[in-house]
């Protein structure tokens, strides 16, 4: 009878374990799942956004570049955020909760180059070669990929890479 009891509740918490760590897919284009999360600007210093999430989840902090680049550079302290994050829980995109983000698009290549500080990129595609420029959350994926591997590359509106990942 004990035995019982004490399965019940090792069932118990490894379905709520696995409800808080599988992420939701978000309506962002692409393959790969992404979390959609909603925050609040809690303080701005030296243009770096913290900003805090819900349910405990560890806060973020946006740089002044990636504001620049998302149509952050005038947030606000108290300004509500939506922001995604990728399955290894990076931080791809952010914007206010009411903007409309629009301009995502995804391209499938090889990547034929990527320079070694990972900030910029090549893929070859059968409309030709496009290098773009690589965010600097992204750029750490790149480690784990080869020229000529097959990618799938994910831009934002200003046709820089937010995420990369390998096409099986």
């Amino acid at each position: 009878m004990r035995h019982s009891h004490w399965s019940q509740s090792l069932v118990l918490i490894f379905a709520v374990i696995l409800f808080l760590v599988v992420p939701a897919a978000a309506d962002q284009p692409g393959s790969a799942v992404h979390t959609k999360l909603t925050g609040v600007v809690s303080k701005i210093e030296s243009g770096i956004l913290f900003v805090r999430t819900p349910m405990g989840l560890r806060p973020r902090t946006i740089s002044p570049n990636k504001a620049d680049r998302v149509g952050l550079h005038e947030a606000k302290k108290g300004d509500e955020l939506t922001m995604w994050v990728d399955a290894g829980n990076v931080m791809l995109d952010a914007h206010k909760k009411d903007a409309v983000y629009a301009g995502h698009r995804t391209i499938m290549g090889n990547l034929n180059y990527a320079d070694q500080y990972w900030q910029e990129i090549k893929v070859s595609t059968p409309e030709g070669t496009e290098r773009f420029e690589v965010d600097s959350l992204a750029g750490s994926k790149l480690s784990v990929f080869q020229e000529g591997t097959p990618v799938t590359v994910e831009l934002d509106e200003d046709n820089v890479v937010i995420d990369i990942y390998r096409i099986h």
